[in-house]
């Protein structure tokens, strides 16, 4: 009986061991487990670290970035004022041009020329036949007129300055010129006109040929031809005092 009883309590003991074995190995692979998630997260955090950092610097960055471009507006918003003081006590805005302007272009419309504002200038455009003989470089009596009111703009305009081109049709000259020389030349003579007859400032004109090289029509017809054998008179603001100011 005694024996009996020794079996029993060494097999209650043997079999709450083995209890307490499976529950320290169960116990053990939760705390692996947990640790092993700890330590992900641990990593994930070191990533979100990293990340807000790279956050917080590039605010930095773009907070001074920021500021520079705020400067820059301001620069240029107060360039823009000077410009546009500049332009207004020189009477050179285009507008003031216009203004100034309007009978002249009227007299220049009457008389056959195209007159248009565009990319800030003041074009005026005359017809090879108000202006030149077929060939010949030297102005017509009815040139000398429209010239006179495109002086007269620019006697209005003191600020402004004015560029002449000559442009031709593709036609072969007779004799010894040819499509730039006579395109140069028509410009240089209309540039005389202004400055020899009509007194003003050579420091104000520019002369320039375009040859056949700047067509508004075909050249295959008489008609199209025509209308490439012309003059354009450019007039815009002067540009010294424009380029002092944005150099500023």
């Amino acid at each position: 009986m005694k024996y009996s009883f020794l079996a029993l309590g060494t097999a209650l003991f043997l079999f709450s061991s083995c209890g307490a074995s499976k529950k320290l190995e169960q116990a053990n692979t939760e705390l692996g487990q947990i640790k092993e998630a700890n330590a992900q997260q641990a990593q994930k955090l070191t990533a979100y670290e990293a990340d807000i950092k790279k956050l917080k610097e590039e605010n930095i960055v773009y907070g001074k970035e920021a500021e520079a471009c705020r400067l820059v507006e301001q620069n240029l918003r107060a360039k823009k004022q000077k410009l546009d003081k500049e332009l207004a006590d020189r009477g050179t805005s285009l507008q003031d041009i216009e203004n100034k302007a309007a009978k002249a272009v009227t007299d220049l419309r009457n008389a056959g020329c195209e007159v248009n504002y565009m990319n800030g200038r003041f074009h005026i455009t005359v017809p090879d036949e108000f202006t030149f003989k077929s060939g010949s470089s030297a102005v017509l009596p009815k040139g000398r007129e429209a010239l006179n009111v495109v002086a007269q703009i620019m006697y209005d305009n003191p600020g402004v300055v004015t560029t002449v081109v000559g442009n031709t049709d593709d036609q072969d000259i007779k004799g010894a010129k040819d499509n730039w020389s006579l395109s140069t030349e028509r410009a240089s003579a209309v540039v005389r006109v202004l400055s020899d007859v009509y007194n003003i400032n050579p420091k104000r004109l520019v002369a320039a040929g375009r040859s056949k090289y700047n067509p508004v029509a075909g050249n295959d017809t008489p008609e199209g031809r025509s209308s490439n054998r012309r003059i354009e008179i450019v007039i815009n603001p002067r540009f010294d005092r424009i380029l002092d100011i944005m150099a500023e």
